[in-house]
């Protein structure tokens, strides 16, 4: 079966994003769109539907999820990016930056044997950006081959490397771009091998995050007592960018620890629910109550169960 997984599968993905965008559906256009494209050229080359499995549970990565999965022998586990178009102002470049970086250390934690491929749709501007984040950041995510090194991931904004994790970028992680077609002149897919992880951790890596670091790549989740001050911030950071991404999807102002919750555990948190619950209701609370030791001003409780972040 994988190798009905080859170059005409792709192109018929790009000509199906090629019509939708020449009949003016391009701003409706999502990951999903993508996905699911993918999936009817899968099945058009002769993948049987039954063996298609979307969402299926990352075995080593608690919380996280690979977007496709071809049922054969081996797997094939395939990730999808196509990154809305950040406005002109506030646009968060970094943090499509770090969703896409990720998503290579996702696949390459994939255990066992296993073709691993990462399926990147770009727009023209974003792969201008993407250019100069290579050349400012020492690292070589545009070409052929992809390399992505624990010291040249140190580099990153803060934003982008809190979304890959301390313990992901302590690797060496490598790729091969297969595929690359150009649908039109402002979008162009790529498809990239992702070889498995290889080589231990990296200790030195350990300087991105102070003590969340672990020479274990797959590290047990941290318990609230076990949390020290860096292990706090690390999670502190998690959380704010879970609200702002909660805030910003649904325009309103406040939210429930359960609704973070499930926002971080899609995003492949290693952090435990009763962690990120103490955080938000206590640590992270200016009006927690007084036994919950609490440490920052970023949030407060306005209602039963419901908070805002404090601007």
């Amino acid at each position: 079966m994988n190798e009905s997984i080859a170059r005409p599968v792709w192109e018929a993905v790009a000509a199906e994003l090629r019509a939708h965008r020449h009949n003016g559906l391009g701003p409706l256009l999502t990951e999903d769109t993508v996905r699911f494209a993918s999936a009817r050229a899968l099945a058009d080359a002769g993948v049987a539907p039954a063996a298609l499995h979307a969402e299926w549970p990352h075995p080593a990565l608690k919380g996280s999820r690979i977007d496709l999965v071809v049922d054969d022998h081996p797997p094939v586990v395939i990730e999808f990016k196509f990154p809305r178009e950040p406005h002109e102002k506030n646009a968060a470049w970094t943090m499509a930056l770090g969703e896409a970086l990720k998503d290579f250390y996702r696949l390459a934690a994939f255990p066992g044997v296993a073709k691993r491929l990462f399926v990147y749709v770009e727009t023209a501007r974003l792969r201008r950006y993407m250019t100069g984040a290579a050349r400012r950041y020492g690292m070589a995510i545009e070409g052929e081959r992809i390399s992505l090194r624990p010291a040249d991931t140190a580099k990153l904004p803060t934003t982008a490397a809190q979304i890959i994790g301390t313990e992901l970028a302590a690797h060496h992680v490598q790729a091969w771009r297969d595929v690359l077609i150009e649908v039109d002149d402002e979008l162009r897919l790529a498809v990239y091998e992702v070889d498995p992880l290889g080589a231990p951790p990296d200790p030195a890596s350990a300087s991105l995050a102070a003590d969340d670091a672990s020479d274990d790549p797959m590290p047990a989740l941290v318990q609230p007592h076990e949390m020290s001050a860096g292990s706090r911030e690390g999670v502190r950071q998690e959380i704010l960018m879970a609200i702002r991404a909660l805030l910003t999807r649904s325009g309103g102002a406040s939210f429930t620890p359960a609704q973070v919750l499930s926002e971080m555990k899609d995003r492949g948190t290693r952090y435990a629910d009763t962690t990120i619950r103490t955080m938000v209701t206590g640590h992270m609370c200016r009006n927690a109550p007084d036994n919950a030791a609490r440490t920052y001003d970023d949030l407060e409780r306005v209602d039963r169960g419901l908070y805002r972040l404090i601007p």
